[in-house]
């Protein structure tokens, strides 16, 4: 059993739980998206702070999964080269027929554009420590219809979240 894995910058391929081997992240990704495309689901650590609150740099993980173009809707989180080429793991905040703009959760202003067909993969589950959260369940959905329409009273909520966190 394979699993993958991208910790950002230095992308590791676990093997065994014992060894691990670092690869490049263009050729994981590029391995990721074939995976995804002939479609299997593939796992990746989080990496990076602009989804938190809710996943967290190198605690949890999300599962990417195939997808149509007609499930690319707003509220959905997206593996996704944006327009400047960058990799990012965000939701996307709107779409305008194949365009899209992503946004990070853990970020209050700033957004990415991409289009559908730039779009690797589809979070389907979050692995937050440990225990598995479907992004189809009720309570998915419903936070992800909140937070994206509470953007003004996000800076309020990260604010206070930084501060516990620590």
């Amino acid at each position: 059993m394979f699993h993958y894995c991208n910790p950002g910058l230095v992308p590791v391929f676990l093997m065994e739980k014992t060894r691990t081997k670092a690869i490049a992240n263009e050729v994981l990704l590029k391995e990721t998206a074939m995976l995804i495309a002939e479609g299997h689901t593939v796992t990746h650590l989080v990496r990076g702070n602009s989804m938190n609150p809710f996943m967290v740099d190198r605690r949890d993980k999300v599962v990417l999964s195939p997808f149509t173009e007609e499930e690319l809707l707003p509220g959905v989180v997206v593996l996704a080269r944006d327009d400047m080429d960058r990799l990012v793991l965000h939701r996307i905040i709107c779409r305008k027929g194949n365009n899209l703009t992503l946004m990070g959760d853990g970020n209050v202003v700033g957004t990415e554009e991409t289009s559908t067909d730039r779009v690797l993969g589809v979070v389907t589950t979050v692995i937050r420590k440990g225990k598995k959260y479907s992004c189809n369940g009720k309570v998915w959905r419903r936070y992800s219809v909140i937070w994206v329409n509470t953007l003004p009273l996000r800076r309020i909520v990260l604010g206070v979240w930084r501060r516990i966190a620590l």
